[in-house]
């Protein structure tokens, strides 16, 4: 009993390949979802972006979901879901949010690690959930070619994109990486 309790409190304690604590990230938070988003294992950061994206009319697309389920084995890289707005009536457009979280199996962990998440879709939608999801000052001077704006929230640096004219794309990476 005593070791089933103590390999239970362990896997709790190792959610993140990250050496910072559970309390510590959330006390970095300037709002309710905020938190990292790399270098945490699948199922962690990514639920905030869940959350976010349905508080803010953006149910999981389930329909598109279940046909292109991601079995998230070895094989596989990435895994995409789809978030479709809310449209109750009127010519409002039908739009979608895209979330796609890029991971790596680690063998310590039982959960793959998400290595960079990538958010795009109608360009409105996702500039307005970069301005609300990372409470962090913009910073327009240290952006690469390409990028409009970075962000950063601990380790994650968080940059904004245009792929075309109705397009945006967000694109996280831990600072290492970038």
């Amino acid at each position: 009993m005593n070791k089933l309790l103590l390999i239970l409190l362990f896997s709790f304690a190792t959610q993140a390949q990250t050496t910072m604590k559970e309390v510590d990230i959330d006390a970095a938070a300037g709002n309710r979802y905020e938190t990292l988003l790399t270098n945490v294992e699948l199922g962690t950061g990514d639920i905030n972006i869940q959350d976010y994206l349905q508080h803010n009319e953006y149910p999981y697309d389930d329909i598109y979901n279940y046909k292109n389920r991601n079995t998230l084995g070895v094989k596989n890289v990435y895994d995409l879901s789809r978030y479709k707005k809310n449209t109750l009536i009127g010519k409002e457009k039908q739009s979608y949010i895209w979330v796609k979280l890029y991971f790596k199996k680690v063998p310590e962990y039982s959960l793959p690690m998400v290595s960079k998440v990538e958010i795009y879709g109608d360009k409105l939608a996702i500039i307005q959930f970069y301005c609300n999801f990372w409470s962090r000052s913009l910073n327009f001077n240290d952006v690469k070619p390409g990028e409009i704006v970075a962000t950063r929230f601990l380790s994650d640096v968080a940059t904004l994109s245009y792929p075309d004219a109705t397009t945006a794309k967000i694109t996280v990476v831990t600072t290492k990486n970038r």
